[in-house]
């Protein structure tokens, strides 16, 4: 839901405007074509639709307003891709989440998984792949004729700390294009993506092929979500090291890929070689189903397929639901990694049948096996023979899920964070094993994330979830005060320098979160708590729009701030 938008000016050597949002009866569409080569800004008062491939190039950057809803053009199986040193900037809210999405019809069940190409960010960082257009540590993504435009990783010079942007409280839905086998294009594509990049509260549903699929790279993520995907959930191949915490998986049971679906699939490389930087990401605090104790469809696979000498950690986590196993280690080197540092650790693994819990090819025969590594004694994993017994509210339910644990469940209290690579401040300590907790506020799927994309209708932007509260329309005043809910917002400009102050009286919310953001860049130029009382900034900014959000969960406040000189 969106308000009106009412324009306050006031003229002082600049021009400063604030327009709030809210509901619209059918949003303009603004279609997309060709190359993005200046910073662009998408505003939620309209929809975008992708015809084509989209490149974000020469250092621009695309900033995208909270609430803002990108649909992806079925015929032209349109696509975003955020080429090296370009930048996206998605932040969405709790309440306004920004939504990509499919361009047809909500009605009939219109919508389906390949109606669109997906999101894709290329980055300058390591990379174990050698390309035949550029040599060792560069490829093109797969799924788009290799060009400039396609190309990716850092070299023999990578940039660790490569910044791609901003992705925060977003969905992708019915993405992914299968061209030919091993040749897609996923949900979510990150081509050495640097850590300097943030990932933060993401749903992809609906994906072709993988949900999540990485090509090297060093970027961290927390707060993923992969709903009803086809092929596999978290995919990372050509030495990936990045780290992931807090991230579930739920599967349609009826719906799997030839290849053969999984929780997770890592590789070194396509042919197992000792190619470097060595696959070796490390997942934390998740939850992965298969849709149902006893999946129907013929073609799902182990939880996790760990092969061709990839050296995956899966810590704390939960795989339960797969009819072919848990956890499958294929070939001698990737079990010689196991060997070397045990790769699954203080994990639960659940199956009907006993036999399925750990997989092995060839079947081991040292002395120091990695069967025998993995069991409980060698790694603290825990070992379960039927889903139900650890305790999980409702994980199988496609419309409602929840991964909350229940009393008496055995990932209460069982989490571990002594592992060496868990070393990490990125790391939250948490007590439990797997993606949530028992604990009804610990559900960080709140309000953002949707289970019924099919049906969702996103002609008017998009809805403000369960719980939150639209923010008021502005109430002109000839003194640029905006009246916002039991607020007083005001904001006085500084023509002489650019700076302006913005000062917030009378907020009822304790503790919300006040961030202000140059719309032009991306940046973060203020972020921090407001409670009762007065609260004043004073920032020197140069000309351009900004916006002021304000937020505890339940309102969503948005008011945008232009500066001209």
């Amino acid at each position: 839901m969106k308000t009106s938008n009412l324009l306050s000016k006031m003229f002082v050597g600049a021009m400063l405007s604030l327009v709030s949002t809210a509901a619209f009866a059918g949003l303009p569409i603004k279609k997309l074509t060709g190359p993005i080569t200046s910073n662009r800004f998408f505003s939620n008062d309209s929809v975008y639709v992708l015809k084509g491939y989209i490149y974000v190039m020469n250092g621009a950057t695309l900033t995208i307003e909270a609430g803002t809803v990108i649909k992806g053009d079925s015929v032209t199986k349109g696509a975003l891709i955020i080429t090296q040193g370009a930048k996206i900037q998605a932040i969405g809210t709790p309440c306004q989440p920004i939504v990509f999405t499919s361009g047809k019809a909500n009605t009939n069940n219109n919508r389906k998984r390949g109606d669109w190409g997906g999101l894709i960010l290329l980055g300058k960082s390591s990379l174990n792949n050698t390309s035949p257009l550029y040599g060792y540590g560069y490829g093109n993504i797969e799924g788009i004729t290799p060009s400039d435009t396609t190309k990716y990783g850092g070299g023999s010079t990578p940039d660790v700390h490569d910044n791609s942007g901003t992705l925060e409280y977003v969905r992708i839905e019915f993405a992914g294009i299968v061209l030919s086998p091993n040749n897609e294009i996923n949900g979510l594509t990150l081509g050495a993506v640097g850590d300097g990049t943030t990932i933060d509260y993401v749903q992809v549903s609906y994906s072709n092929d993988d949900s999540y699929e990485w090509f090297g790279g060093t970027v961290n993520a927390k707060h993923l979500i992969a709903f009803r995907g086809l092929d596999d959930d978290f995919d990372t191949d050509n030495g990936f090291s990045g780290k992931v915490q807090f991230a579930m998986g739920l599967r349609d049971p009826k719906a799997a890929d030839i290849s053969g679906s999984k929780a997770f699939e890592s590789d070194n490389d396509a042919t197992g070689s000792l190619a470097t930087p060595q696959t070796r990401g490390i997942f934390c605090n998740v939850t992965a189903t298969a849709g149902a104790d006893s999946a129907t469809n013929p073609l799902f696979d182990r939880g996790a397929h760990i092969r061709r000498n990839s050296h995956l950690y899966i810590d704390n986590s939960i795989i339960m639901g797969f009819p072919k196993g848990g956890i499958f280690i294929d070939g001698t080197t990737t079990q010689s990694n196991v060997a070397a540092d045990t790769l699954v650790k203080s994990s639960i693994i659940a199956a009907t049948q006993s036999k399925n819990w750990l997989n092995f090819t060839p079947t081991p025969n040292a002395t120091a096996t990695a069967d025998s590594i993995l069991l409980l004694n060698n790694s603290a994993n825990q070992y379960f023979l039927g889903n139900a017994t650890v305790k999980i509210k409702n994980p199988y339910n496609l419309n409602t899920p929840s991964y909350q644990l229940l009393a008496g469940s055995p990932a209460l209290g069982a989490a571990n964070f002594k592992h060496p690579e868990l070393n990490d401040p990125f790391f939250t300590k948490v007590t439990y094993v797997g993606a949530f907790d028992n604990k009804a506020t610990g559900n960080w799927t709140k309000t953002w994330a949707n289970w019924k994309p099919t049906g969702t209708d996103y002609s008017n932007g998009v809805a403000l979830g369960a719980g939150c509260k639209a923010a008021p329309a502005v109430v002109e005043t000839a003194s640029v005060n905006t009246v916002v809910s039991a607020a007083l917002v005001s904001v006085t400009p500084n023509p002489s320098n650019g700076s302006f102050v913005l000062k917030v009286s009378g907020l009822s919310m304790a503790n919300a979160v006040l961030k202000i953001t140059n719309l032009n860049t991306g940046l973060v130029v203020y972020s921090g708590t407001v409670s009762n009382g007065v609260k004043t900034i004073n920032l020197t900014a140069g000309a351009g729009l900004y916006v002021a959000t304000i937020a505890d969960g339940k309102q969503n406040i948005s008011t945008r701030i232009n500066i001209i000189k």
